[in-house]
């Protein structure tokens, strides 16, 4: 069984893949909190996807890429430094916000998973054409 890092690094490296659906799909369970602090809150697969397709995204982001600047973990919570990167579908960077995140892992699922960044920064990726 993979270790709580190997789990994240796992999920994060396909996060990119369907906007983050073939991620979500496989490491989530119906059960799993995700909370974008100052932002959203889901609980579960369907709500989490519901939140990747909501309307008013911007149709420029073709895909989010996770880039770890640090990780750790404490027993099952996984703690993270980032750099998400949004991307066109030609591989253009939108924007990118430097964040903090922790994961809670039970077996091989991601259970909660909650990320806290500046929510000026979501704004800003928001308006941007």
């Amino acid at each position: 069984m993979p270790t709580p890092i190997e789990t994240v690094k796992a999920f994060s490296a396909a996060i990119s893949e369907d906007n983050g659906k073939v991620a979500i799909r496989r490491w989530f369970t119906p059960t799993t909190i995700w909370i974008n602090e100052g932002v959203s809150k889901t609980t579960g697969i369907d709500e989490a996807i519901a939140f990747l397709e909501r309307p008013g995204r911007s149709p420029e982001i073709a895909a989010v890429h996770f880039d770890m600047l640090a990780i750790a973990a404490n027993g099952n919570k996984v703690l993270t430094e980032r750099l998400d990167r949004f991307v066109r579908a030609d591989g253009s960077e939108i924007a990118a916000i430097r964040l903090m995140g922790i994961f809670e892992v039970e077996g091989q699922h991601i259970v909660e998973w909650r990320d806290y960044a500046d929510t000026n920064a979501g704004a800003k990726i928001a308006k941007k054409p």
